[in-house]
């Protein structure tokens, strides 16, 4: 009797199902932070980087760090300047990115990073403020979603085999998206990152059958350049943050490079529409 027929992952040994060789990624947020951590651990896995960020320029010394990775391994690690509430940027450069894509190493996944915090309690925000937060973290991702959506499908078509040689797009949305933040006053945030969450669900179950996969990452507490200044004006709140976790500390950039790899690649052919909370225990 002859076995099961062989699948396209059945071929591959279980490092290569995470590896991204072939394929350009783009990274928002990828200026800075936690996409500036994603993007090393993309490049590492074999990818070339497209970083998008509403910095002039990314940060330094990670940068340039990252270029050589790139260069030894024969990669690209491309910038590109975007306001991603702008929907017409948004589209635009959506087009030149997949444009600019080397034909044998075409745009497959996008890890959306980029946002703003919020630390004003519900009485002291404005409605142009919660708009502001939303403009960014939800709306922003919707257009990076629908762009990258409308240019993969335009070159792409199904294979008969969804999830698996397709494309994969990961939100980053927060803990603070399941549990209320006691530690801080963020409604607007947490608000945001809520919509994401489903945003993920809903998107996955329109695109899943096209061949785009969408999930979402949901970080705990990160040591960032973002936290950094909520950190300097709340005395305690740190601590609070460090002590909420089963843990007991803050987590780095570098704890995400897992996962995001995992969603981004064939080893997660399986996982659509799914949160992954990446807390330390937060909302245990």
């Amino acid at each position: 009797m002859s076995g099961p027929e062989p699948t396209p992952l059945s071929i591959l040994t279980t490092p290569k199902l995470f590896s991204l060789a072939g394929k350009t990624i783009i990274i928002s947020g990828g200026g800075r932070g936690l996409g500036l951590s994603v993007a090393r651990g993309v490049l590492e896995a074999g990818a070339n980087v497209a970083a998008v960020d509403l910095l002039p320029v990314p940060t330094e010394p990670e940068w340039s760090e990252y270029q050589q990775i790139a260069r030894a391994n024969e990669l690209t690690l491309s910038y590109y300047n975007l306001d991603i509430s702008d929907a017409k940027a948004v589209e635009q450069l959506f087009g030149k990115v997949f444009e600019d894509a080397s034909p044998s190493a075409p745009v497959h996944g996008m890890f959306l990073a980029a946002g703003v915090p919020s630390s004003l309690t519900v009485l002291d925000s404005s409605i142009e403020y919660w708009r502001k937060v939303f403009d960014v973290n939800t709306a922003g991702s919707f257009l990076c979603c629908k762009a990258f959506a409308n240019e993969w499908l335009s070159r792409n078509k199904t294979n008969g085999n969804p999830g698996v040689g397709g494309a994969s797009i990961v939100l980053t949305a927060s803990v603070a998206g399941h549990v209320a933040n006691r530690q801080i006053p963020c409604s607007a945030y947490s608000a945001s990152k809520a919509a994401v969450i489903h945003m993920a669900k809903s998107f996955a179950a329109e695109w899943g059958k096209l061949g785009i996969r969408v999930n979402a990452v949901s970080p705990g507490y990160i040591k960032t350049v973002m936290t950094a200044g909520i950190v300097a004006a709340r005395p305690g709140y740190e601590e609070d943050m460090v002590n909420s976790t089963l843990l007991g500390r803050a987590s780095t950039g570098d704890e995400y490079r897992g996962p995001a790899v995992f969603l981004l690649s064939e080893a997660s052919s399986f996982v659509i529409g799914a949160d992954i909370v990446v807390d330390g225990g937060h909302a245990a």
